[in-house]
């Protein structure tokens, strides 16, 4: 009785066809697949010209996106800030995650200078001006009081761009704002509403 499957010699044959076609298409592939993008359709824009998605806004961005707005008060600018400042600290993590100070390290901190290398800011964000410092909503830099990483008060110089004014805006940091004569207090002590003992 025959066997029902192939003989030696179809194996062969189908094995040498077999060989064949994958030879045919490996020599081929430049044809069938090639490594180049094919020439563009007439009337159709190639894919660098098409209007790219908008870049996904740096977390900063969205925190500050109403600073020195029209719709915004001076006030609601300076906690943003704040809440940027605090944010960026989060994000960086450990004991000193950026150096908190003055004006120009806390907005290297925010255009990327900090320990993670992350941007919060962009360059040209409205919160900087020509020097790199951050500035309040008439273009005066801010002024940063740093008590610790958690504890940072935020000073504006208000309309008159003059900074230790009656017009100043002083934001503490519990989120509450200083005004009257605690606005420029003799001292900071006096400032936090403490009574010295004067013994």
């Amino acid at each position: 009785m025959r066997d029902a499957g192939m003989t030696g010699r179809g194996r062969a044959l189908a094995a040498g066809a077999l060989v064949l076609t994958m030879t045919a298409f490996w020599l081929m592939r430049p044809v069938l697949w090639p490594e180049k993008d094919p020439p563009p359709l007439a009337g159709v824009a190639p894919a660098s010209s098409m209007p790219h998605p908008p870049a996904e806004p740096l977390p900063g961005e969205r925190i500050l996106r109403s600073y020195a707005s029209a719709d915004s008060r001076a006030e609601d600018d300076l906690a943003a800030m704040a809440h940027a400042v605090a944010n960026l600290a989060l994000l960086v993590k450990g004991g000193e995650p950026f150096r908190l100070g003055a004006n120009e390290e806390i907005a290297a901190a925010l255009r990327g200078e900090n320990r993670a290398r992350i941007r919060f800011l962009p360059e040209g964000h409205r919160a900087f001006d020509a020097q790199g410092r951050l500035v309040d909503r008439w273009g005066t830099p801010l002024f940063f009081h740093a008590l610790s990483h958690e504890r940072l008060d935020i000073r504006s110089a208000g309309p008159d761009r003059r900074m230790w004014t009656e017009d100043d805006i002083h934001r503490r940091h519990d989120g509450a704002y200083l005004g009257a004569e605690a606005l420029n207090a003799p001292s900071l002590f006096e400032a936090e509403g403490a009574k010295p003992d004067r013994r």
